[in-house]
């Protein structure tokens, strides 16, 4: 069995005011190419679908046209909510995505409400157990649904996650290929600087042991770094990473999509790490003023998006201005004065901004320094209670 891997999309991303979503829409309509090309039987893609809980139009025109796609090539894809998903928005479309043959599992199941399924590919039998992003706030629910006392769980997140893995993979058999998706961080995995810090700390790392020995292979999403797994077998699971660079913490990492040969009752083989060639590439550049000058040529030519930084003897009014107004590819500036604190100086438009952009803009101009990951996440999850109330899911 054919399997592509892919993870962390994050349809209606924005970097500073500027919508990805068309570079998003290319990378996906890549791997589209790509699954039809190589025969793939069945797609696997473990959240982060979108960048925010309410995503735009076009973010989910893109989406919704990938499946489209692969669907009428008669591919099946299975899908799970991440962090950034709204569970509810996608277990409110799976039943229109199943026809499609998309299968979706946003908010966290136990086994016996749809949390493993199997899905007949040919001559053989996928077994597919589906863990979407699990929150401390979320772990108290699953406890309830397999009678465990919630204290307990929530006291430690990765006693209460080997419960519910356990829960979803104790009918994993020889005669089934065994895969499962989860939404998490493994211990040892390496940031790339552009995952919200609050959900990759240790309250939330899952050492590989928790994972079981008949698992065939386990797509890993929520890091955004293409990697295989400490502790774990090289071939048996493996975080695909984002498909395109997110932020300039991502400058320089290649991005990927895996494929992989999986069969019942034997090892997997990784067929290949397919490298994804669309999306901008983004660079941060460093320079003295009386620098520039012998730049201008590769700034003004790269295709790409830049962040620069600036060393200024002194302030000099409308120099942004005058940057950002010639080289368009340049999303931020940051002028660094003699022992002066540094401030970052970003032409926005904030019509075009999300609100978490805008409060990251404002913050900006008022402490002279970037949105902490901690308020970026204490934002974010007020915003997602506000959009999405709490439902309990019926045992």
């Amino acid at each position: 069995m054919k399997i592509l891997h892919t993870a962390d999309w994050h349809a209606g991303r924005q970097l500073h005011g500027v919508d990805r979503t068309a570079e998003i829409r290319e990378v996906l309509e890549e791997i589209a190419e790509l699954a039809q090309q190589q025969a793939v039987d069945l797609i696997l893609v473990a959240g982060d679908i979108y960048d925010t809980k309410n995503p735009s139009a076009d973010a989910e025109a893109a989406v919704y046209d990938f499946f489209r796609t692969v669907g009428s090539n008669g591919i099946p894809s299975v899908v799970i909510a991440g962090n950034h998903d709204s569970p509810s928005r996608l277990d409110a479309v799976s039943h229109l995505l199943k026809l499609a043959n998309v299968h979706v599992v946003g908010h966290p199941k136990v086994s016996s409400q749809g949390g493993v399924f199997d899905l007949p590919i040919g001559s053989e039998t996928a077994r597919v157990a589906a863990l979407p992003f699990v929150s401390e706030r979320r772990i108290v629910k699953v406890a309830e649904l397999l009678d465990t006392d919630p204290g307990q769980w929530l006291e430690k997140y990765q006693q209460g996650m080997r419960k519910l893995i356990q829960n979803l993979t104790v009918s994993f058999s020889s005669e089934f290929v065994n895969l499962m998706l989860l939404h998490t961080t493994m211990d040892g995995a390496t940031l790339s600087q552009s995952e919200y810090v609050f959900h990759c700390t240790e309250t939330y790392a899952l050492d590989a042991d928790i994972l079981p020995d008949k698992l065939n292979y386990a797509a890993f999403g929520h890091i955004h770094k293409s990697q295989a797994i400490k502790g774990f077998a090289e071939n048996a699971g493996r975080y695909s990473g984002s498909i395109l660079q997110l932020d300039f913490g991502e400058q320089g990492d290649d991005k990927f999509v895996y494929l992989v040969d999986a069969q019942p009752g034997k090892p997997t083989e990784l067929i290949e790490a397919v490298k994804l060639q669309g999306g901008k590439k983004l660079k941060r550049l460093s320079l003295e003023l009386d620098a520039m000058d012998r730049k201008l040529e590769d700034i003004r030519s790269y295709e790409g998006w830049l962040k620069l930084k600036l060393k200024l003897d002194q302030p000099r009014p409308g120099l942004k201005d005058r940057i950002k107004a010639e080289f368009p590819q340049v999303l931020s500036v940051e002028i660094e004065l003699p022992e002066q604190e540094v401030i970052e100086e970003v032409g926005v438009d904030l019509q075009k901004m999300s609100l978490l952009d805008a409060y990251a803009q404002y913050y900006l101009e008022q402490r002279g320094k970037d949105l902490p990951s901690d308020l970026k996440e204490a934002f974010n999850q007020l915003y997602a209670v506000q959009d999405e109330p709490e439902t309990e899911v019926a045992a």
